[in-house]
């Protein structure tokens, strides 16, 4: 993920033309061979139309003959330059945002951005009366960002069940073999907390390995913890479960962000907070914009100036302090570009969280008025 954004800061930074394609890459089932082709034709189409030159596209299309390696549905985020491809990332997903084919010298981060929301870290842990597994997850992305797995033991476990025990001893010695596995999960999820620091953990699996897991945790593992519940097989919830449950929970965590963002911006009678374009652009010119929360659909219908330079992005030339304009473009790539080059935090809002027609706000570093620090 690090490695991610700085090399999209890099590519927004650089005003050398560029080619970039965000599309669709979910293979299908009928007939994936005709819609690769036909995706791939598409493409060699736009690139042309966009003024893409030949070895640009050439580069494009072999990197889209490669398998995703995720399963479907699934996004692609490309940039090529100079006929060498720079950038490639397939994300697991349904597109949330518009198909983007262009050649010039500013790229449109906001695809890559909707896809892969925010940067929080969340587990996703699955356990057995044997063990477990804990994978350290990025929203959107297709690998973990760490994985542990714990194998306790299980020469117990196979010849009895808790429904069919005759001995109350050989109960007790096998309940006191399933805790010790699972104290092993849990001292790996105190390891893990402190190198990651994630937001929630999910945990799924066998019931009573959970039940086991739970008490073992630390109190700063309690307090994130989200239990996917039912049992399926005794292996745990289902995949579509945990997946619908991990989805839920994070959506709620966004919107709970957000909320706490903009009621810090609002305090002290706004005055840590720009509302508007004009505004969050007269943030972001002065490097004052802490996050930038943005309504993408309300953004689609507006236009901004992006710049080779400081302030980055304006409304019109005469704003622009002397900076060349690159280009003309839609107002989300171009605050994105903005927010990215000054370290301001975007986060994508629903319309309601911001008001329906505001189209984006910003928190302040520092309050409205005085000059920079």
């Amino acid at each position: 993920m690090t490695r991610d954004r700085e090399l999209v800061a890099q590519l927004l930074k650089d005003p050398t033309p560029k080619s970039m394609v965000f599309i669709d890459s979910t293979a299908g089932t009928s007939d994936p061979e005709g819609m690769a082709s036909s995706r791939r034709t598409h493409v060699r189409e736009g690139m042309g139309q966009a003024g893409a030159p030949d070895a640009d596209i050439e580069a494009m299309l072999e990197v889209m003959r490669q398998p995703t390696g995720v399963a479907d549905p699934s996004v692609r985020f490309a940039v090529v330059q100079n006929g060498e491809l720079v950038m490639h990332k397939v994300v697991n997903g349904e597109m949330r945002s518009k198909e983007c084919i262009h050649h010039g010298p500013v790229i449109d981060a906001t695809p890559l951005l909707l896809q892969i929301p925010h940067e929080n870290l969340y587990f996703d842990v699955r356990v057995w009366r044997g063990g477990g597994d804990i994978s350290v997850c990025a929203e959107g992305d297709r690998e973990p960002v760490d994985t542990r797995h714990i194998e306790g033991d299980t020469s117990d476990i196979n010849k009895v069940s808790a429904g069919r025990m005759a001995e109350a001893g050989i109960q007790r010695h096998t309940e006191e073999v399933w805790k010790h596995n699972q104290t092993d999960v849990a001292e790996q999820i105190t390891a893990l907390i402190a190198e990651h620091h994630p937001r929630v953990i999910f945990l799924s699996g066998d019931v009573r390995a959970v039940q086991l897991l739970s008490g073992q945790l630390s109190d700063q593992a309690k307090h994130l913890l989200h239990v996917v519940p039912g049992e399926v097989d005794n292996e745990g919830a289902s995949p579509q479960r945990v997946r619908h449950a991990i989805d839920v929970q994070l959506d709620a965590a966004r919107r709970r962000r957000n909320r706490q963002i903009l009621d810090d911006a609002a305090a002290d009678n706004g005055s840590l907070q720009a509302v508007g374009i004009g505004a969050v652009v007269h943030a972001l010119a002065q490097g004052q914009a802490e996050y930038v929360l943005l309504d993408h659909q309300e953004m689609l219908q507006h236009s901004l100036l992006a710049l080779d330079g400081e302030p980055w992005v304006a409304t019109a030339p005469e704003d622009a302090l002397g900076a060349p304009v690159l280009e003309e473009i839609v107002s989300t790539a171009a605050i994105v570009r903005a927010a990215v080059l000054t370290d301001a935090r975007v986060r994508v809002v629903d319309p309601d969280e911001i008001g329906v027609g505001t189209g984006v706000v910003a928190s302040l570093r520092w309050p409205v008025g005085p000059e920079r620090p």
